[in-house]
């Protein structure tokens, strides 16, 4: 679950979270991360390449509080994956709270002569707040980018954590009521290395959720449409094509030599 106390505390300054607001958000979420394990379930929608030269393998889909699936399946285009969820809804009435949270998995790899520079994510949709109540009636959304980098140059390395990136977005009855309204945000990663040196190989994790909160007397709804994942592809200089071949021959002559 990605709806903690630190990502509650980034949410946009220009709409206020009420000290108890923020609790029972956080209460719900532990609820819910709780009964995760009871209500785990995943998709695998295997492997795809997109034209640019970049592979994504087991691109699996699960969810710890609702049915699979909310993203759906991925279609690949130029650089990356494009989602069109149908499912990926969190709805509230009545004093109500409800909570969506889904996560996508895969790894993400380089043709030959390839590198992966950066990884971005973008998604949208619309909300709905309408009735009577305060800013504690609230619709939210959050996400998460983790990744770990286990190929440079073509070659296995340790795993290396890349620090996280998230981002949020939060409307409440008073400031912004309606029906309908649009919302969108978008976080991403750029794996920097020293010169010479090219990611080829990054396991990803994305963590999404979605947050109504109703009181007596108002609706809040909030639905994800569109989601998308951007790969931006490094092409090594020649000189650093030549270094890499070297070293996959150096690495192969020493596998040889140990058998």
């Amino acid at each position: 679950m990605i709806l903690t106390r630190a990502l509650i505390n980034k949410l946009p300054s220009r709409l206020p979270l009420s000290r108890p607001v923020a609790c029972a958000i956080f209460t719900v979420a532990l609820g819910l991360a709780a009964a995760s394990a009871a209500n785990a379930a995943t998709i695998n929608y295997g492997d795809f390449n997109a034209p640019g030269g970049i592979m994504f393998q087991q691109v699996i889909e699960s969810s710890g509080t609702d049915p699979v699936p909310l993203y759906g399946p991925p279609t690949p285009f130029a650089v990356g994956l494009d989602f069109d969820p149908t499912a990926f809804v969190a709805s509230a009435t009545s004093g109500g709270a409800d909570i969506t949270d889904g996560q996508l998995n895969f790894t993400v790899m380089g043709a030959p002569g390839v590198g992966i520079g950066s990884i971005n994510l973008f998604e949208r949709g619309d909300y709905t707040l309408v009735g009577t109540g305060t800013i504690a009636t609230k619709a939210l959304a959050g996400a998460i980018i983790n990744a770990t980098i286990t190929q440079i140059n073509g070659l296995p390395v340790a795993p290396i954590s890349v620090p996280a990136s998230n981002a949020s977005v939060g409307f409440n009855l008073v400031a912004n009521p309606g029906i309908v309204q649009p919302w969108s945000l978008g976080t991403g990663l750029v794996f920097n290395l020293p010169p010479g040196q090219f990611a080829t190989k990054v396991e990803i994790a994305i963590d999404n959720s979605l947050v109504a909160i109703s009181e007596a007397g108002s609706v809040a709804f909030i639905a994800k449409k569109d989601f998308r994942i951007d790969i931006m592809p490094r092409v090594p200089e020649p000189t650093s094509l030549v270094l890499t071949g070297l070293a996959s021959m150096v690495g192969l002559a020493w596998r040889r030599s140990r058998n």
